[in-house]
């Protein structure tokens, strides 16, 4: 299959593709060595180009609170220790993505950060993939960045993609996958907004149907593509957006875990039978992520 960059050249929807399983474990990454230390996105620096300060036994306490929300849904959690230097390893969505199959298998890409100091993160997923058992893969060497789940979000229930192509994943990425599985569908969406820098901060899958998004960070065929795809998608507000709302996990088709403070969004949730979980990750967004960056579903 092509890439789909518009809706009206994309011959299917969700419902007419496989069916596959939900991811349903987490990996999240031990925040002791957190911090800011360089600004690879624009909000990890305040107004005057400071780079932000992290209260590090807050992260922990914010951190703990994600680990336990997930624990009380259900949805059993891995940790990934701390390594020294490391201080982005707790945001385990980018180095790597995993891709639920038709047959009931799983396929892990392992992923080519943009930047040198997330680098060696990636053979960390490697090694925690490889003990899972789950099939490893590679992008070819003409690939410069591919941020794994950071641009990759797999469709709820069915054998579809949505992929970002911005600062940090190349359409080349997106291409390889594509000729890796033909059969799969894959959603092109050029980010529009720096500070919506990966596609996990401006669109949300919730359900099949379902999901939240943030209008600035599309352009037009970007905003056509995923309400054909999620006919009941949930416009976020911007400031609400600003907190990360479009940064929120649904793991289950019902819980949806969601940084506190986005009224509008939870409520709009509400309405359509989601139970929203909100939790406090102030000092993460500090660094450009939420929930979903703190997470790799597998």
């Amino acid at each position: 299959m092509p890439l789909f960059r518009t809706a009206e050249d994309w011959p299917r929807r969700p419902e007419a593709l496989p069916a596959v399983s939900l991811l349903g474990r987490v990996l999240l990454g031990d925040p002791a060595e957190f911090d800011v230390v360089e600004a690879i996105n624009v909000h990890m620096a305040d107004a005057d180009g400071r780079l932000q300060r992290i209260d590090r036994g807050l992260a922990r306490r914010q951190w703990q609170e994600l680990r336990a929300a997930y624990e009380r849904i259900g949805v059993p959690v891995e940790v990934l220790p701390a390594r020294p230097g490391l201080v982005d390893l707790c945001f385990t969505a980018n180095p790597s993505l995993v891709l639920p199959l038709p047959d009931g298998g799983r396929e892990a890409w392992l992923a080519r950060m943009a930047h040198p100091s997330r680098q060696p993160e990636v053979a960390l997923h490697e090694e925690f993939l490889a003990a899972a058992g789950i099939p490893l893969r590679r992008m070819p060497e003409t690939v410069g960045r591919f941020e794994g789940c950071g641009d990759g979000l797999v469709h709820p229930g069915r054998h579809l993609l949505h992929a970002g192509v911005g600062p940090r994943t190349a359409e080349a990425a997106w291409q390889a996958l594509a000729e890796a599985h033909p059969e799969l569908d894959i959603l092109v969406y050029e980010l529009q907004d720096e500070r919506f820098y990966h596609l996990d901060t401006a669109l949300a899958p919730l359900s099949e149907t379902c999901a939240l998004y943030v209008r600035e960070a599309f352009d037009r065929d970007g905003l056509e593509l995923l309400q054909a795809a999620f006919p009941e998608a949930i416009a976020v507000p911007l400031h609400e957006a600003l907190r990360f709302a479009c940064n929120a996990h649904c793991p289950d088709g019902r819980h949806v875990l969601i940084e506190r403070g986005c009224a509008r969004a939870a409520s709009e949730m509400r309405r359509r039978g989601f139970e929203p979980i909100e939790l406090e990750t102030s000092e993460f967004r500090k660094s450009g992520g939420s929930v979903f960056c703190l997470k790799l579903a597998f």
